[in-house]
């Protein structure tokens, strides 16, 4: 699997991988605002370490940050 880099082009997962992670812990909640990005394509402009060393990016257009198991590097 490639890893996601500051810069590199991603799309965000499908609704059901998105609807999935809504019954996960509610830190690791999609908010309401990402679920319109489901399938949509950005690029990554940001970069944080999150709870338990997880990645977060941040999306050109997209609102709130995104855990690397949401996003697939195209």
């Amino acid at each position: 699997m490639k890893r996601i880099h500051l810069g590199a082009r991603v799309r965000v997962v499908g609704t059901e991988a998105l609807r999935e992670a809504l019954r996960g812990s509610v830190d690791h909640r999609p908010e309401p605002a990402q679920m319109l990005w489901a399938d949509r394509r950005s690029s990554v402009v940001g970069f944080q370490r999150g709870d338990g060393g997880r990645s977060l990016f941040t999306l050109a257009d997209a609102p709130g940050l995104w855990p690397e198991e949401w996003l697939e590097p195209i």
